[in-house]
């Protein structure tokens, strides 16, 4: 994510990105360490950040607090958000293509008069049949 600047369903299973040196020397500088048993907030436990980050001269930036995640009903994303979401997460199953149809299909649903359409277009197909889950992109 901080290499890139954005994270993706792609980014985040890519083994072979997990290997790249310049990932490798930014995991280098990150060190997790665990709560308080129990877990934040648990009764009885010392009151500890959220995350806290130390930078390289010791300054400690905190954040307590989350506010309301991007796509939930208090914080709901916009249809530009939606649809990038749904094709990132679509198309390296189902192709460019259809994964086109089916959002135009699903964003004007009000207008099918037939929802069944929607089958043929949340099916991955191949010459063989149905998609078997060995096949799919990041399952290797």
């Amino acid at each position: 994510m901080l290499i890139d600047r954005t994270l993706t369903f792609r980014s985040i299973h890519d083994k072979a990105r997990m290997q790249d040196p310049a990932v490798l020397r930014l995991k280098a500088k990150v060190r997790l360490v665990p709560g308080p048993p129990g877990g934040r907030g648990a009764a009885g436990t010392p009151s500890v950040p959220l995350i806290q980050i130390t930078m390289a001269d010791g300054t400690q930036l905190t954040q307590d607090t989350v506010g309301p995640v991007l796509g939930t009903a208090a914080n709901p994303m916009s249809r530009e958000q939606l649809i990038a979401k749904s094709r990132d997460l679509m198309s390296p199953v189902l192709g460019e293509s259809q994964t086109t149809r089916l959002i135009e299909r699903v964003m004007s649903l009000e207008k099918s008069s037939n929802i069944g359409e929607l089958r043929r277009l949340l099916q991955r197909t191949s010459r063989n049949g149905a998609t078997k889950l060995s096949e799919y992109p990041f399952a290797k």
